[in-house]
């Protein structure tokens, strides 16, 4: 079996932005340790003329794209003329496409070929018009909150054309022993991406609240840089709130940038904190950064947004209703020193997430591309079962928090859930919730 993986973002081998290239990463150094025929295509590089690896899988730069993700076609109709040539070649060496995070719309050069399609953030246009618009043979997702995502957005028949199957990301392995000093200080983690919608702004208020406590010696908020040859991401930015700065700096607060860290290094980072912050509002559809923590011994806080409330039973994390900076801090400090909850929720990650499952799934999808998989859907329905609630919004604080729109203000003590699988809402409500796609007709076609 040949496989030709191609990415749309640029790829750098042990330095990766964000947990979809971390990801790939895995999936590369476990297919090759079954043998697998595998190569690897990722977006020319005019910058630099060095070669980057995957183990032992040489990543081509060939293909005639922008290089800014995720706007990738954002090029000269001739140098997609190019880009067709080169696709042509290797659809002819390969007998399986795996397009990681896809949005490929030159579908017809892979004629022949068995696709498969690798779907992370379903934000972005490449992604949504893969699942929408194009046909795979399979597409991979990494949660059911992706795949209830999909399921309650577009037509049943549309949805049950397609083929999809769940593969949840798989956890580096820990390292040995804490690294985390003894020395009186409160040492606090943001390991994301520079997309503020990670929220960094939000860390920073935190880590305020946290050093106004008087708790500590001092609160040091260590987060890294990413640097900015490598950079292509359109959406990543370092736009900080100058004054949440200023006020943890006048706290004694102390802010750590560290150089951008290859990922077999991440580890030794999440095991140097007391505690790791997700505090943002991006639509995350996996939560790979709150479980690398767990499982190298450092607790975790997040937003309940997106995938990130399929951890909420976690041991070692918590989920706060987003912007609530001091319910993060109250629910910090309980959490520090918690380390019956830390191992508790380490075993269990490490046997659900791991790279030996996530591989084998991968070797099976491959194999077994046209092999359809069956799903339950159960959610939280109104007691007529005409409507349920969108698995995009979650009750927190009797307010609907929907995902793409933010806080629903008008639904304020107008929405309830009852026995945590019913829903129930004011008639008065029912127009507004359905419009703006908080509830759900239990037939979305209609």
């Amino acid at each position: 079996m040949k496989i030709a993986c191609l990415s749309l973002a640029p790829l750098y081998g042990e330095y990766v932005l964000g947990g979809s290239q971390k990801v790939l990463n895995d999936i590369v150094l476990g297919l090759r340790k079954n043998d697998i025929d595998l190569r690897v295509f990722s977006p020319i590089e005019n910058n630099t003329s060095e070669d980057s690896f995957i183990g032992d899988v040489k990543i081509e730069k060939v293909l005639n794209l922008t290089g800014k993700f995720p706007s990738p076609f954002e090029v000269p109709l001739y140098e997609l003329q190019q880009l067709s040539k080169i696709i042509s070649l290797i659809s002819d060496w390969a007998d399986r496409i795996y397009l990681h995070g896809d949005g490929w719309f030159l579908r017809d050069y892979f004629l022949g070929n068995k696709i498969i399609s690798g779907i992370h953030d379903l934000v972005y246009q490449e992604s949504l018009s893969s699942v929408f618009s194009f046909d795979s043979n399979k597409i991979i997702i990494p949660s059911k909150y992706l795949l209830n995502t999909i399921h309650s957005s577009i037509a049943r028949k549309k949805f049950e054309s397609n083929n999809y199957m769940i593969i949840p990301n798989s956890i580096s392995e820990p390292i040995s022993e804490k690294l985390k000093e003894i020395d009186g200080n409160l040492i606090l983690l943001f390991p994301h991406r520079p997309d503020p919608r990670k929220g960094f702004n939000e860390a920073l208020r935190i880590a305020n609240e946290f050093a106004k406590t008087k708790n500590w010696k001092k609160v040091i908020l260590k987060s890294l840089v990413f640097d900015e040859s490598l950079n292509k991401d359109k959406k990543n930015s370092e736009i900080f709130d100058t004054e949440a700065q200023r006020e943890f700096l006048s706290n004694h607060g102390q802010i750590v940038f560290n150089d951008w860290i290859p990922f077999e290094q991440m580890g030794e980072f999440y095991s140097s904190g007391d505690l790791t912050l997700c505090p943002g509002d991006f639509i995350e559809s996996f939560g790979l950064v709150p479980l690398e923590s767990v499982v190298n011994g450092t607790p975790a806080i997040c937003s309940s947004v997106g995938a990130f409330r399929e951890l909420k039973d976690i041991s070692g994390i918590e989920l706060i209703p987003y912007g609530d900076i001091k319910k993060f801090v109250n629910t910090g400090i309980n959490m520090i020193n918690d380390q019956t909850s830390i191992l508790k929720g380490k075993n269990y990650i490490l046997n659900k997430f791991s790279r030996k499952k996530m591989i084998n799934s991968y070797v099976e999808a491959f194999s077994f591309p046209d092999k359809k998989e069956k799903y339950d859907f159960k959610y939280i329905q109104s007691e007529s079962k005409d409507f349920y609630l969108a698995p995009w919004c979650s009750l927190e604080n009797d307010m609907i928090y929907h995902d793409y729109l933010g806080w629903m203000k008008k639904t304020k003590d107008k929405i309830r859930i009852e026995n945590s699988n019913k829903i129930s809402f004011d008639s008065n409500i029912t127009e507004y919730a359905i419009n703006k796609r908080i509830l759900i007709p239990s037939y979305i076609d209609e």
